[in-house]
């Protein structure tokens, strides 16, 4: 998810040439006397692309040599000024260092980004600027100044997108748990485009842009459901989600770019297996004993046999550390019924049925229509 697609590279490099190019030399630095070291700044890079997937790690160094006291010992303070206009610096951020022996500026991908929106409100992003830059040195003992020649330099900073989306809703495998929000995988060429696929049951969904946290969100439009919207605190817009009318498999594609949503049916079933587990069923909870249903139809799967007065629930897998999704009753001790209705997910809440007593069982249940029933013979 760190990389940028080839054709965007060499875009930038040849944007690089360009900037590098009307970059031009500026005039000689004005130095007083002659001894120690001439005042210049330096760049550790010839040009500069921040990248929001490389947030985190460092990018570019600042640095300038400690300019020339004469011999005399006086420290020496620094200012350094950097303006995207041209060399005059005439709107300049001005940065007063102060008296230091690191003479260092550290940006990471993220901090240069952040950084020069807040020094240059509106910079364009994702487009090379030239950063002119100098340093002055002010000898403290008598207030003579040296000044560095310019350097310029090409930045280019990231326009902030989202890098990371998550599905959550009941519809999706793991429910409302915000901190087990479903991760969606970024394409490897269109990085704002993420998708998935897999089960998608009968209810609703909307997208996290970070898992265990409601903000800031993804939500359906009020009038086009393949359209998103941006939603960054709870009063940005309603919180109208996407609806699943059937259970099956989907592919989900988001693009965050473009504020799009594509969901596709693949067809197929379901489930392949059900099973029924519990201590109302001849095998208990011993999941090497597990009762599986009849697959009776595309959804639709059935058993007939005896129960014994207790609970159960219908695994989707064979998963003996309980990890697996599945056919929950909509809560706990839920009666038997013909026209009863299931939640499908994977852990809490861990509701079953109550089987009230024992005898021959009658077993239907429906995955197209979310239905079940439940009914002694």
């Amino acid at each position: 998810m760190q990389r940028i697609h080839r054709k965007v590279i060499l875009w930038l490099m040849a944007l690089t040439s360009l900037i590098i190019v009307s970059c031009k030399d500026k005039n000689t630095p004005v130095y007083l006397g002659t001894e120690g070291t001439p005042l210049e700044v330096r760049s550790s890079l010839d040009s500069v692309i921040s990248l929001q997937r490389q947030a985190d790690q460092t990018l570019w160094q600042i640095t300038w040599t400690s300019g020339d006291n004469h011999g005399t010992g006086s420290a020496i303070s620094y200012t350094l000024e950097i303006d995207t206009l041209d060399e005059t610096f005439t709107h300049a951020k001005v940065l007063s260092i102060g008296k230091t022996s690191a003479r260092t500026i550290v940006f990471t991908h993220r901090s240069l980004a952040d950084t020069m929106r807040v020094w240059f409100p509106g910079i364009s992003e994702e487009k090379f600027v030239p950063l002119y830059i100098r340093a002055r040195a002010t000898l403290l003992s008598n207030n003579e100044e040296q000044v560095s020649p310019t350097i310029c330099v090409p930045v280019n900073i990231y326009r902030p997108r989202t890098i990371s989306l998550y599905m959550v809703g009941d519809a999706t495998p793991n429910g409302w748990d915000s901190q087990k929000a479903t991760a969606m995988v970024a394409a490897n060429e269109q990085w704002t485009r993420f998708a998935w696929e897999g089960l998608l049951r009968k209810g609703e969904y909307k997208f996290l842009v970070t898992a265990g946290s409601w903000y800031p969100c993804y939500v359906r439009d009020t009038m086009d459901s393949n359209k998103m919207v941006y939603r960054k605190v709870e009063t940005d817009y309603p919180d109208f989600k996407w609806q699943i009318d059937k259970t099956g498999q989907y592919k989900v594609v988001a693009d965050v770019e473009n504020l799009t949503l594509e969901v596709t049916s693949l067809g197929g079933e379901a489930y392949s297996h059900l099973y029924m587990i519990g201590d109302a069923t001849s095998g208990g909870w011993d999941w090497g004993k597990v009762t599986e249903l009849v697959h009776a139809g595309t959804d639709l799967f059935t058993w007939e046999g005896t129960l014994a007065k207790g609970e159960i629930k219908f695994p989707t897998e064979i998963q003996p550390d309980w990890s697996g999704e599945m056919l929950y009753a909509p809560q706990a001790n839920c009666e038997p019924s013909a026209n009863g209705t299931y939640d499908a997910h994977r852990g809490a809440p861990d509701n079953k049925w109550l089987i009230p007593s024992s005898g021959i069982w009658s077993i239907r249940i429906d995955i197209a229509s979310n239905t079940i029933s439940i009914v002694k013979q």
